[in-house]
């Protein structure tokens, strides 16, 4: 009767860590292979310290589609470009979730061998959505965490901002390129990236695009 108690037990046990992962969200697939019916997201982040940037750290939020019907939990990790295999949908960056399910207003930075609480920026929540198409590879941009140093007896401040500018995204696109041709990158990755190549061809050329459309005039001091 024990081990039958104790086998409902972890049954029980798993179904409530299965339904709190799913309410947090789902983590996407690092480097999936290119297959019908998936995109891929391209993202960074940047740590800048008062004496320089760093590559120890890590900031985790929401990719969430406008439908509902697709929720991931995504680490953006400085020092590489992450490729993610995700559905496609309209989707935006939204706050982490508590184990409810609930929107936080605070995200994680962890800096080093320290944490910070910071509040999700304003700037994201105005965003619009973007369109994260089939078979397609969308650059999100780079998050970038500053730490401003504040007084003795206080942690520094950290301001979040996300770079998404047209170089930004040109550059992890060429970043993904450039680790599948790397002969250091591990071979499972190199040939999980190779999958992606005219997905990440197309955005380059998308992004080519936009550079043309810029503006040729230069602002008056």
């Amino acid at each position: 009767m024990k081990k039958r108690d104790a086998s409902i037990a972890a049954v029980l046990g798993a179904a409530v860590l299965f339904s709190a992962a799913a309410c947090r969200g789902s983590a996407p697939l690092y480097y999936g292979e290119s297959s019908i019916g998936f995109s891929a997201i391209l993202l960074r982040a940047r740590i800048l310290l008062p004496e320089g940037e760093t590559e120890d750290g890590r900031i985790t939020m929401n990719l969430e589609s406008e439908d509902g019907d697709e929720r991931y939990r995504v680490a953006f990790l400085p020092g590489k470009t992450s490729l993610l295999r995700v559905e496609p949908g309209l989707y935006r960056l939204y706050p982490p979730r508590d184990l409810f399910g609930f929107p936080q207003t605070q995200v994680k930075v962890r800096v080093q061998n320290r944490t910070y609480s910071v509040p999700f920026p304003r700037e994201l929540l105005r965003m619009e959505s973007f369109s994260v198409k089939p078979a397609k590879a969308f650059p999100i941009g780079v998050l970038e965490a500053r730490l401003i140093p504040m007084g003795k007896k206080e942690k520094p401040k950290v301001v979040l901002r996300l770079d998404h500018g047209v170089a930004v995204r040109r550059a992890l696109v060429q970043d993904v390129i450039s680790k599948m041709m790397d002969p250091k990158t591990p071979q499972t990755l190199r040939d999980s990236a190779i999958t992606w190549t005219r997905a990440l061809e197309q955005a380059l050329v998308k992004i080519q695009g936009e550079e043309e459309r810029a503006p040729s005039y230069k602002p008056s001091p």
